[in-house]
């Protein structure tokens, strides 16, 4: 390539001459420099290739920046996709074609039943909900684990996914299917036994006592880490740690504003702030009972770490002016949508960002085009699942470090646990409260898992 350079142009030439160095035009230069290197093969030449010995540029290195000359190839391996690079292992070619029955030896499982909570239609959770009992297959088969749950978590993801009879991102399950997202269980049967796993995709299911699930499906969590009801509310803690560590590019003394702040992700969020000497603004909905109910609410989040709380109405901007905070948020964390949204990045700071993890307003936000234009206005969104399935190495880090916390007593979760299927039906009214500021987890009873055993009632 560099010869092609010094060819094609007669002042290249001269300089290449004079001094054995190669002059890059103002394109390539821009080509070298712009997108973190993302342009560099476009037909240039490397800035190190342009600084080296006549004897160094003959030589091809195969270094991972200088590999100008392979900008064909990693265009095609770019155009394959997720394909690009992938290393087949049995394991991965038995999930992809799956494994000839016969050619491995099942394992049998007791015969038992597993109480569980099943969606039968789209529509609220006390109409579209019922409570069963089914028995378990006969036998695991390849890459399967019997799961014995202990703790799930009624989340506003898993009464949504009720509503609409299925649905839950971009994915879907067809009625009647298992309800529950989350959880943490211990395998009781399989290649794993004793450990103590959490889903790692959705719609498996979670609200039910025994779970046959697929190995590949679940992550498995280091039991001396979290206490077995943390275990339950995995996916909160990461989130929020994540929430933090990942945007904004914050550093101490800077200002963080989240909606939902009474929600278990936001609780969390404001003991880190605090804990990473961040100021942060909780906004809570408005309170029907506005002084008496407000005022303990914003007692109970200050005791957290929050530097302010205010309430989710009119302008968050003003709202923050009349009581003398000047800090400008550098970071919006928005799980509600709407005009919630809206007002979080009307308090934001010029060029701040705004990160979308949820929408429980079940209304997406629309801005002026004034924001985006005048103010830098930066939005993203944000998913804790897709995090984990490209970024599985920086876990176990992340988990020792939540870990840390929780067992000294400097991260706690508020949470009520009701017995399951019992105390089922009681379990979703207060799930369905508003402002309770508890997590609700459903702590499944050792129960008698034998045919015999009376089906329970549906007490939905």
């Amino acid at each position: 390539m560099f010869a092609c350079t010094v060819a094609t142009s007669l002042s290249s030439k001269d300089t290449y001459d004079k001094t054995g160095k190669i002059q890059l035009s103002v394109e390539e230069q821009l080509r070298q420099s712009f997108g973190r290197g993302n342009f560099r093969d476009a037909g240039s030449v490397p800035s190190t290739m342009a600084s080296a010995t006549l004897s160094e540029q003959i030589t091809v290195r195969q270094s991972p920046i200088e590999q100008s000359h392979t900008a064909g190839f990693d265009a095609w391996m770019r155009a394959r996709g997720d394909a690009a690079g992938t290393v087949f292992t049995a394991d991965t070619m038995a999930d992809k074609y799956g494994v000839v029955k016969g050619s491995y030896t099942s394992i049998a499982l007791p015969n038992s039943e597993s109480y569980q909570v099943k969606c039968v239609k789209a529509g609220p959770a006390k109409e579209s909900l019922e409570l069963v009992s089914e028995p378990l297959p006969a036998a695991l088969e390849w890459g399967e684990v019997l799961v014995t749950l202990q703790l799930a978590p009624i989340n506003p993801a898993d009464l949504y996914t009720a509503r609409t009879g299925g649905v839950y991102g971009d994915k879907q399950s067809a009625a009647p299917f298992v309800a529950g997202h989350d959880g943490v269980g211990v395998v009781t049967k399989g290649l794993a036994h004793g450990d103590w796993v959490v889903p790692a995709v959705t719609h498996l299911g979670s609200w039910r006592t025994l779970a046959v699930w697929k190995e590949a499906d679940l992550l498995k969590l280091p039991k001396e880490t979290l206490p077995m009801e943390h275990a339950a509310v995995f996916r909160e803690l990461c989130l929020a740690y994540r929430l933090l560590e990942d945007h904004g590019n914050l550093k101490p003394g800077d200002c963080v504003i989240l909606n939902a702040a009474n929600s278990t992700v936001g609780q969390i969020i404001i003991q880190l702030c605090h804990l990473l000497q961040l100021r942060c603004v909780a906004v809570v909905r408005e309170c029907e009972k506005p002084l008496e109910g407000f005022a303990q609410l914003a007692d109970r989040l200050k005791a957290l770490g929050a530097s302010l709380v205010i309430q989710d109405s009119g302008s968050l901007k003003v709202e923050m002016e009349k009581v003398k905070f000047f800090a400008k948020p550098k970071l919006g964390l928005d799980c509600v949508g709407g005009a919630s949204a809206l007002r979080l990045s009307d308090a934001l700071a010029q060029g701040g960002q705004l990160v979308i993890y949820g929408c429980m307003g079940a209304k997406p936000p629309s801005w002026p085009w004034q924001s985006w234009v005048f103010k830098d206005l930066q939005v993203k969104g944000f998913n804790l699942r897709k995090w984990i399935l490209g970024n599985s190495k920086q876990l176990p880090k992340m988990l020792d470090a939540l870990g840390k916390l929780v067992m000294a007593d400097k991260l706690k979760v508020a949470y009520t646990e009701y017995s399951f299927p019992a105390e089922f039906g009681e379990a979703l009214d207060h799930a369905m409260s508003a402002g309770k500021g508890t997590k609700i987890l459903l702590r499944f009873a050792e129960l008698d898992h034998s045919p015999e055993f009376n089906q329970p009632e549906n007490n939905l």
